[in-house]
């Protein structure tokens, strides 16, 4: 039997330096690539022209692996852009690791400092530099890698580009002039997830109407089970979900706030649980031991915003929780494939408000790309049928998503929450007793622990909190499922309303107080 690796040394280098055995076929493409580009590079002039991939490989295909293990081989340093703070210090951290000299350039930076990450660059010391698009842009920093005669450009997490280039981050849409200023001899994208208008939108900045190679696995994760769970009361839903989903679990959420709001509430309420919160507003001390934490805890739970998650690699995350809906398919299948990335079971769940979401103002007003992405996520956690999996694949344009055998959504094996914990009951409930009932008293009503004839359905939610009732009320409200009367003998009561459908008519269509939930 031939010893492959001893007959190939890049094999034989990914196991001494990385401890990895085995590079599947897509990493092998994308190394090649670029240590063909090494190889070639004074052939001819046509070489001069830049090798330009996009690699799309679903969360814990090893990405990274693709441009750390050329690094050390390649003939100038690597640049590698990524979004986040944390993300650049666990890539520096791994690479330290596996004997790779690295440098970070970031912003507060002393003239001290960056003077002497320079020098590591120059004397070959350092083979990765690692940054974020912004420090790209400080001129002594391109004036630098101009002339550092960087081998191999990367950009990590490429789907930044076009979910915050047009948006927050317009930092991303220089990267294109800092590709040309510094004129490496290949550029490379990576992403987990990509639908086409995103692939383009990402190629079009990086790579303006020029040529690139297109490697791509497949994203679907069979491991992950996805489920959508419709909710009257978020925090009834997140604290069901907390309590009896495996752990460790994470917890997304879109505004640093609800991180904190949200993980204090559970630490008070799900007294079995390890609950802490992450967002980029804490001190750079106070994530690193929130990171260390999570990453040797086998129970914890972690609230966070988008902040963490992007390449930091816990293997054994075992639920994914969204705290309502991602501004996107690509991010909510970046975020959910958290989970499981050492290929056991685990589960994504997306918690769903039962009234329908109102488009955040900056995915209506940003970039038509933005609200159109906005509008897919939205129909994922919508539709009335289908299967989860294969909606998601979908929307990746991955033109098998209907050919895969699918046994772990809650679709495929019939096992759906297709109307909200409490909907029923409420909606039961508001009927017999239409006209009698404040939105406080119904709380109390619904909430209570005794039951006679005189008062059906007093007592329906026990075992419910009364703040979880309230806000499950709030929630049929703007639902359409109940109606508060306006004016007359009987203002501010409820009542069932007619033209409810489902559980799905809009709050303008049927009356229903505008008075809000959390």
């Amino acid at each position: 039997m031939i010893d492959m690796e001893q007959d190939d040394p890049v094999q034989k280098y990914a196991t001494e330096a990385f401890g990895v055995r085995y590079l599947y076929p897509y990493q092998r493409l994308v190394v090649a690539n670029v240590l063909d580009a090494a190889s070639s590079a004074d052939d001819d002039e046509k070489t001069n022209e830049p090798v330009r991939q996009m690699v799309i490989l679903p969360t814990g295909a090893g990405k990274s692996l693709c441009f750390q293990l050329p690094a050390r081989l390649c003939p100038g340093p690597t640049v590698v852009v990524y979004p986040l703070l944390g993300l650049m210090a666990d890539q520096h951290r791994r690479l330290t690791a596996a004997g790779v000299g690295v440098v970070v350039l970031r912003g507060g930076m002393t003239e001290i400092e960056r003077n002497s990450a320079f020098d590591a660059v120059r004397s070959g010391n350092a083979s990765v530099v690692i940054a974020n698009p912004e420090t790209l842009a400080v001129p002594a920093v391109s004036a630098f890698l101009a002339g550092a005669g960087v081998f191999h450009f990367v950009v990590d997490e490429a789907h930044c580009v076009a979910e915050w280039g047009d948006s927050f981050r317009p930092a991303y849409l220089e990267l294109g002039a800092a590709i040309q200023g510094i004129a490496p001899r290949v550029v490379t994208a990576f992403t987990a997830t990509a639908s086409p208008p995103v692939l383009s939108r990402v190629a079009e900045v990086l790579f303006g109407s020029n040529a690139y190679n297109l490697v791509e696995g497949s994203p679907d994760r069979p491991n992950i089970r996805y489920e959508v769970w419709p909710a009257l009361s978020m925090r009834r839903a997140i604290r069901e979900a907390v309590s009896t989903l495996p752990r460790p679990a994470i917890v997304f959420v879109r505004s640093r706030s609800s991180a904190q709001i949200l993980a204090e509430d559970l630490r008070y309420t799900c007294s079995d649980a390890d609950v802490r919160f992450y967002h980029a507003g804490l001190e750079k001390s106070e994530r690193t031991l929130l990171e260390a934490w999570f990453m040797a805890s086998d129970t914890g739970v972690l609230c966070s915003t988008c902040a963490y998650g992007m390449g930091m690699d816990k293997p054994n995350v075992r639920t994914v929780i969204h705290y309502g809906a991602p501004p996107s398919v690509e991010s909510y299948l970046q975020e959910s494939g958290r989970a499981g990335r050492d290929g056991e079971a685990s589960f994504a769940v997306l918690l769903r408000a039962s009234a329908p979401e109102t488009m955040s103002v900056r995915a209506r007003t940003a970039h038509p790309l933005v609200a159109a992405r906005a509008r897919a996520m939205e129909q994922y956690g919508s539709a009335p049928d289908g299967c989860r999996r294969a909606f998601l694949l979908r929307a990746l344009g991955y033109r098998d998503a209907d050919s895969l055998a699918c046994s772990s959504c809650d679709r495929c094996d019939g096992k759906a929450r297709e109307q909200a914990d409490g909907e029923q009951l409420l909606q039961l409930a508001i009927r017999w007793h239409g006209r009698r009932l404040r939105k406080s008293e119904a709380a109390e009503f619904m909430t209570g622990s005794q039951a006679s004839v005189a008062a059906r359905y007093q007592g329906a939610l026990a075992g419910w909190r009364r703040d979880e009732a309230e806000e499950a009320i709030d929630g049929a409200l703007r639902a359409g499922i109940v109606r508060l009367i306006r004016w007359g003998p009987w203002k501010g009561r409820l009542v069932a309303s007619r033209r409810h459908q489902s559980g799905r008519t809009s709050s303008s269509s049927s009356g229903a107080s505008t008075s809000s939930g959390i």
